[in-house]
């Protein structure tokens, strides 16, 4: 009987008001009792609440004639052991689990069986020795054959802890081996303290002992309690015995596996092995002659399931495997069979898609059959699903709801296999014609498409209604969708030119009002909207417009003096404005003026430099620990920039191998955007809202120009800059992302020219989102990475679209010499070409997650996977292939460029006016200790896990400490906290 039955059999004698004898109980006990089976955890927590609950059964009804023998390493575990007859025992119990009927019931517990023990001679005491002495006068006494005074001697060693564990082994050793006074070893073992009775080699030389005396149930007990992995052959060879004798066949034969692979000799061994293997094969036999015979009236599952056992009992029993594949194929025949015979009877659909793809898989010999009905009814359901949305579409369209509209046709373009249908649906509709093979809209993200779509349906339907107002800035929106398609052209163009001549006419009764008003107030008002008016018309006739204004100006306001011309020259000077400052020194006569204009202004602007010896070495002590002489600015594809304690601004180019330090009034400096190829620099410096714009290069520099972003871009109230980044094209232009305050109002990625009042060129913005992120892609020529929720761009220098994704950015590193980006996606770092097509996933990343919102990004190293952060004070390095954070060390003792192609410690000499550094990339993974981040999303944590969390991922900082707060306050609130974050 198997397991299952026993534990259903005890199940059932519990439940019965039957009392059965105490031999039935104690087998069963004996049956069930899971501690030398493999069972799933459940089931063993099953069984030894039955055999529990048996054990109380046995002691309320005869526990007069049974008596409870505590272990001698836990009083907790008691032997149950028959009080007359030593070899019958109902295993061991734990005393918190019987009742108080058994423990009232039960008899007084022995202290010993003194029947197995010999009886010990008087004799003199002996001196106590030393347990190594003891060893070896004893060993010299068995030499001359004195066995008698060997084992007194040997048996009154004594020891209090695990030093001297060595000796009393190998007394308990001598004892068995060479005396074989086994009730000596187990009177001297169990005299020792508790402590050396729980350690694992000591319990099993009296697990031993005690099976060689006759003492099988204690044996057992200790047995039970070893793994099998540390037992020695020979005691795996007694356990083996124990267990066949009681009935666990297949136990025994494991062990005896266990033993054969241990080195060593036993003699018991080869034929305990044969005897289990002769009973086990008896036993076998027995279950496959009753397979055979259920299989013989054709009852499948009973003959699978007597062969099943067959093997359990014995596993290298070939017949009853060929039983159980024969029984397998018959099964397996039968049931491909009756799943042919529904097929032929089923409908079409999904069912019928089941059954064949359910035959896919487990017919192999009509395989290619199969996938070529799969395949036709594939087809066939695809064919009606494309007729019904087909027909759907028809409906959407009457009734005029054209976002469902819309899904359909998308739905319909990806569906290659049916290019006519979406065809025929395009041409349900003139408003469907533009989404016929539009790859413009295809490039976008979906939300921006269908946006962009339904504007111009929007637009088209007002004018077909005749309400002209507000289409045309609707069309100029979704105008590079769709402009290359016939239906929206001619649209367009009618559109257009009904708004020209409309603004022609206003423009025209504007000047009408003009002539003869001498205001230069209400001048400058109507000319305010005429050229509102005039943006629509072609350039030749906004350049005609605006010389008559300017003429007409001319006459109302009087000319700037040359003190104005003056201030211009210097806010020109300031802004870089080549051109304008040459147009406007022309224009003031008063040399002494200009001597102090230039004077001012080369004050601002003045910059020194002076250069440096820039080396690598080895020899360089790498300490982490100390504050760094030197705080890092930012860097670039091939610039670190450092700031002293003096204030003075070094800037190492590691591809020239040089460094300059350089000197100026203006403070807190620190690296907003580069073109490093031409040594063109835009640092923050002052306030968040001052710039300067820097030409530095091997040993001279200079500053060209400083402007504050309010008042040199003319923003209006409200508005804050996000990100300004350089134009490689024109000193004066500069790319913006800005937002306005308290989100009322689009996001906006422009061009902008300083103290220009034509405002932002080429500004896009993306589904109205208030907040636009922004990184440089490339500076020669320049692109952008740009995005919102759920949409990311790249972006050409007239911030076209090159290629969409639909994915929030949370961009890390942008690695443009490789052409790689890495980013952070739902739960783990990515890395992808700027086409947005070749991927690659670092599922040991999770950590990322914790870092993306306090920590500063300070570098990324695409050869070793780490990446540099910051919080406070305090740095550390993220191994992002393997999930592990290294212990953290003083910020800033640590630089790089971006991307990290090295890691560099460094020495700074300003007298010498020398700057050492040395590669610390292979060093970091050696000197910094590193540990595994734990990332288990959706985990409850306990507090003194959370606090080890914290403690890990915030360096050290305690939740008193605040380093969210400190971080915030360091970044502070314009978008240009990461400022080492400059994307090459």
């Amino acid at each position: 009987m198997t397991w299952d039955l026993h534990v259903a059999e005890a199940e059932t004698l519990l439940e019965s008001s039957r009392i059965p004898s105490s031999l039935e109980i104690i087998t069963l006990i004996k049956r069930i009792n899971p501690t030398r089976l493999q069972l799933p955890e459940a089931d063993r927590e099953r069984g030894y609440r039955i055999k529990g609950a048996l054990q109380n059964l046995l002691l309320e009804q005869y526990g007069e004639a049974f008596c409870l023998v505590p272990l001698a390493w836990s009083t907790e575990i008691v032997l149950i052991k028959h009080s007359v007859l030593p070899s019958v025992d109902a295993c061991h119990a734990v005393v918190g689990a019987l009742s108080e009927k058994a423990l009232r019931t039960v008899a007084e517990p022995v202290e010993s069986s003194p029947s197995k023990l010999p009886p010990k001679k008087k004799a003199k005491p002996l001196d106590p020795y030393p347990p190594k002495d003891a060893l070896r006068q004893a060993q010299q006494l068995l030499e001359k054959f004195e066995y008698c005074q060997a084992e007194e001697l040997l048996s009154s060693i004594r020891i209090e802890n695990s030093c001297a564990l060595p000796s009393l082994l190998a007394a308990a050793t001598l004892l068995m081996e060479e005396i074989g006074a086994y009730g000596t070893v187990i009177e001297m073992l169990l005299s020792q303290p508790k402590a050396v009775l729980k350690d694992t080699s000591v319990r099993e030389i009296l697990a031993l002992a005690y099976y060689r005396n006759g003492m099988i149930p204690e044996a057992r007990a200790l047995f039970d309690a070893l793994p099998a992995a540390v037992l020695q052959k020979n005691s795996l060879c007694a356990y083996a015995e124990i267990s066949f004798k009681d009935g666990s066949l297949t136990h025994a034969y494991r062990l005896l596996e266990e033993a054969g692979s241990k080195e060593g000799f036993v003699a018991m061994l080869a034929p305990l092995k044969k005897e289990i293997e002769e009973t086990m094969l008896a036993e076998a036999h027995t279950w496959l002659q009753s397979a055979q015979e259920a299989l013989s009236r054709d009852l499948l599952a009973q003959a699978e399931s007597l062969s099943l056992e067959a093997l359990a009992r014995y596993p290298a029993l070939p017949k009853a495997r060929e039983m159980v594949a024969k029984v397998k194929a018959r099964r397996e025949a039968e049931e491909l069979a009756a799943l042919w015979e529904r097929l032929e009877t089923s409908e079409q659909g999904a069912p019928r898609l089941d059954l064949l793809e359910t035959l896919l898989n487990r017919d192999t010999k009509h395989k290619e059959k199969i996938a070529r009905l799969l395949a036709a009814e594939k087809a066939a359901m695809k064919k009606e699903l494309v007729h019904s949305r087909l027909q759907e579409l028809r409906e959407e369209t009457a009734q005029e709801r054209w976002p469902k509209c819309y899904h359909i046709i998308d739905w319909l373009s990806r569906q290659s296999d049916h290019a006519g249908s979406y065809r025929d649906a395009c041409a349900l509709s003139p408003n469907f014609s533009v989404l016929h093979n539009n790859r413009r809209l295809q490039k976008v993200a979906g939300k921006t498409a269908r946006e962009a779509w339904l504007r111009w349906v929007q637009a088209r339907s007002a004018l077909q209604a005749g309400r002209r107002e507000g289409c045309l800035e609707l069309m100029e929106g979704v105008r590079e969708y769709f402009e290359h398609y016939p239906e929206f052209a001619e649209e367009y163009r009618n559109l257009l030119g009904w708004e020209q001549e409309s603004a022609r006419s206003e423009i025209a009764d504007l000047l009408q009002q003009v002539e003869g008003d001498a205001d230069p107030l209400r001048v400058c008002t109507l000319f305010n909207r005429v050229r509102k008016k005039m943006t629509i018309l072609p350039e030749e006739e906004k350049i005609a417009y605006k010389k008559i204004m300017q003429d007409r100006m001319a006459l109302v306001m009087p000319g700037p003096t040359e003190e104005e011309f003056a201030n211009a020259y210097h806010c020109a000077l300031l802004f870089g404005n080549v051109e304008a400052a040459a147009y406007f020194r022309e224009m003031v006569s008063d040399t002494d003026r200009l001597e102090q204009v230039e004077k001012d202004v080369s004050e601002l602007m003045k910059l020194e430099a002076a250069p440096m010896t820039l080396t690598f070495s080895d020899d360089i002590p790498i300490d982490l620990a100390s504050q760094s002489p030197l705080r890092c600015l930012g860097s670039t594809n091939r610039h670190i920039f450092l700031v002293d304690d003096k204030g003075d601004m070094i800037m190492a180019d590691l591809e020239e191998m040089t460094a300059t330090r350089f000197t100026s009034i203006l403070d807190r400096m620190s690296l907003v955007d580069a073109l490093p190829a031409q040594g063109i620099f835009l640092f923050r410096t002052y306030d968040d809202s001052f710039f300067a714009r820097a030409e530095l290069s091997s040993g001279k520099g200079a500053i060209t120009a400083l402007f504050d972003a309010p008042s040199g871009l003319l923003m209006k109230d409200g508005t804050k800059v996000n990100n300004i980044y350089l134009s490689s094209e024109r000193a004066i232009d500069y790319y913006l992302n800005t937002s306005e305050k308290e989100g009322t109002a689009p996001a906006t990625m422009g061009r902008q020219r300083l103290r220009s009042k034509n405002g932002m060129v080429d500004a896009i913005q993306i589904n109205d989102e208030p907040r636009i992120y922004s990184w440089r892609l490339s500076s020669n020529p320049d692109k952008f990475i740009i995005g919102a929720t759920d949409e990311t761009r790249i972006c050409a220098k007239n911030l076209t679209l090159d290629v969409a994704m639909a994915m929030t950015p949370d961009i890390w590193e942008v690695d443009e010499a490789n052409g790689h980006i890495y980013y952070f996606y739902i739960h783990m770092l990515k890395r992808v070409d700027f086409d947005f097509d070749n991927y690659v996933e670092f599922p040991d990343s999770g950590g990322c997650f914790f870092f993306r919102d306090y920590h500063r990004m300070l570098g990324l190293c695409p050869a070793t996977n780490t990446i540099h952060l910051a919080l406070r004070d305090k740095s550390a390095l993220y191994d992002y292939s393997a999930n592990k954070l290294s212990e953290p060390f003083s910020a800033d003792t640590i630089v790089s460029t971006r991307p990290a192609r090295k890691w560099y410690c460094f020495h700074y000499d300003r007298d010498a006016g020398e700057l050492k550094l040395r590669d610390v990339t292979e060093e970091v993974f050696k000197i910094l200790e590193w540990k595994t981040v734990p990332f288990r999303m959706g985990r409850t944590w306990s507090d003194k896990e959370y606090q080890e969390l914290h403690n890990l991922l915030y360096f050290g900082y305690s939740s008193e400490d605040n380093p969210e707060s400190s971080v915030s306050s360091q970044e502070g609130e314009d978008g240009f906290g990461d400022t080492a974050r400059v994307a090459m």
